[in-house]
């Protein structure tokens, strides 16, 4: 299986450019789906950027209010660039969730930083 990568010299710290941040700057501005209780702590070094509150630009969109379930993610695991999107009450996620990830995916890729690789 084929998957992105960053390229071998880019240091993880550059993809604050394109938004990311680690799990822990995410938990502490309060996003549910870090804090403590939730049990993703041993995330909180990856690099995250989310589909964005469409009401609160500032949080990150969730499946529901019940549930800390982001509904677009992609991160950065072990140098891999991962995507992760999950729905609740509808059957797809719908463009405007994708786009602003697609843009970050574009600009890496334009930026010369990503890499295929196979796992």
């Amino acid at each position: 299986m084929q998957i992105l990568k960053l390229k071998d010299g880019v240091d993880v710290e550059s993809l604050r450019k394109y938004g990311f941040k680690t799990g822990k700057e995410w938990a502490a501005q309060g996003e549910r789906c870090f804090l403590p209780e939730v049990g993703m702590s041993y995330q909180y070094e990856w690099f995250y950027v989310f589909a964005m509150d469409e009401e609160e630009p500032e949080k990150i969109a969730y499946t529901s209010d019940e549930f800390s379930i982001p509904r677009m993610q992609l991160y950065v695991r072990d140098r891999h660039v991962c995507c992760s999107c999950s729905v609740e009450g509808t059957y797809h996620i719908d463009d405007d969730d994708m786009e602003p990830l697609f843009t970050v995916l574009f600009d890496m890729i334009t930026d010369g930083i990503l890499e295929k690789a196979e796992v």
